[in-house]
């Protein structure tokens, strides 16, 4: 199936023998339900994406979504949003990619309008609602150890990729550097050794889609209905929609690199919007770790819905995602044309195990949630619950044999009767 060609995609047969608009539903369904039960923002449901499409669907080749981190990185947009463009235009043109990057946003925007409407009055100090959280958090654990794992080979390999994997592990570990200059660093290593004649053949596993061209008057129409969707956005609600718009375009590697951003926007009295005073943003930080759907998206709902209510929440969290929609698409219809060019290749070669260090720090960083914690006093105090939690939800994606939505309900059963308990 070529992806891109809407009209040829309409007659195709999908997965399972799908008619499109079935196959359109069950796209928006799994992308929801990921979304909607994962705990841990981009890198978990990239995790449990690739395990869903993959694995368990067999839409994608195993291990697909994983390849193509290298690609999510360096495309400025939250990873969550952008594994869910590249699975929708694939399997389903621009539409299946519009689709799923709005299932992957509705949970978010459901939860944290709730949330915005009356946090203060949620549970989250009730035992048996944190047992449940503990349980979601220590499976993530797993989960993302397991999807390392399963891709080490593919991703890490040669002098170059131990190297660099060492090298960005220790960087965005030890020394808290940034996710954008850890990404320049190994791409520019990457290119310098694709000049310098050490490339690897292999580096370059996967391409971009292959996308037939819009027809011109449909690609006009498409055009003139989102200028004039933005044009009315803008009139009605200022510049709501391109705050989170330059937000997108800041975002590169995961949710949590905006926080400073957002900070310096919205908090404290000399911020130039909203003015939410520290601890309230404390607060919301903490909500965000603890329930579904990236950081980032969180935060988008709460503050465009403290700007104009509910359509607030939904034009925030739209201007947040529309860079990685435009720019990802863009740079995915075109990367099979530049597959062999030697700068692209050493951008990716050089990437690649960068990303797996990513996935580790955002591993370590999941347990220091739910594993260990550091102590007012000093030290660490570890929870061998969830530490049994993650080993079994570490077992059980290496066995092949779980799926791993069935991981995370049985985690989050555990902890549920382990406060019960």
């Amino acid at each position: 199936m070529t992806a891109g060609n809407e009209t040829a995609a309409s007659a195709a047969k999908y997965p399972g023998g799908l008619s499109r608009p079935r196959f359109l539903l069950t796209l928006f369904l799994e992308y929801f339900k990921i979304a909607l039960f994962v705990v841990g923002g981009g890198y978990a449901i990239l995790a449990v994406a690739d395990n869903v499409f993959g694995r368990r669907l067999k839409w994608l080749e195993e291990g697909e979504l994983l390849d193509h981190l290298p690609v999510f990185q360096m495309i400025p947009g939250i990873i969550a949003g952008n594994t869910a463009v590249y699975t929708g235009l694939k399997l389903a043109g621009y539409t299946g990619a519009l689709v799923a990057q709005a299932a992957v946003a509705l949970p978010s925007i459901i939860i944290f309008t709730a949330v915005s409407m009356g946090y203060n009055a949620l549970p989250v100090d009730n035992p048996l609602v944190a047992g449940v959280f503990l349980g979601l958090r220590s499976s993530l654990v797993g989960i993302i150890a397991g999807t390392i794992a399963s891709g080490w080979r593919r991703n890490v390999r040669g002098a170059y990729g131990y190297a660099a994997f060492a090298v960005a592990s220790v960087a965005l570990v030890m020394r808290g550097a940034g996710i954008l200059a850890v990404l320049v660093a190994a791409a520019l290593a990457g290119i310098a050794l694709e000049f310098c004649g050490l490339g690897d053949a292999r580096a370059f596993d996967s391409a971009g889609i292959s996308a037939a061209p819009v027809p011109r008057r449909a690609k006009i129409a498409a055009c003139a209905a989102v200028a004039a969707a933005l044009a009315a956005i803008t009139l009605i609600y200022g510049n709501l929609f391109w705050i989170f718009v330059k937000f997108g375009l800041m975002s590169f590697g995961g949710g949590f690199v905006l926080i400073p951003a957002y900070t310096a926007e919205f908090v404290g009295p000399d911020a130039p919007a909203l003015n939410i005073p520290l601890h309230e943003f404390g607060n919301l930080m903490a909500l965000t770790q603890m329930t579904p759907g990236p950081v980032s998206v969180n935060s988008a709902t709460f503050f465009g819905f403290r700007f104009a209510g509910i359509p607030g929440a939904l034009v925030a969290t739209a201007g947040l995602f529309f860079p990685s929609y435009v720019l990802l698409t863009t740079a995915l219809t075109g990367l099979d044309r530049w597959k062999d060019n030697r700068f692209v290749r050493g951008l990716l070669r050089g990437v690649r195990p960068a990303t797996v260090a990513m996935m580790v720090s955002a591993c370590l960083t999941f347990s220091g949630m739910s594993l260990w914690s550091r102590l007012p006093e000093g030290g660490v105090s570890v929870s061998p619950l969830g530490c049994a939690i993650a080993a079994g939800a570490i077992a059980a994606m290496l066995s092949r044999r779980v799926s791993v939505m069935a991981i995370i309900f049985a985690s989050a059963a555990v902890g549920l009767a382990a406060a019960a308990l």
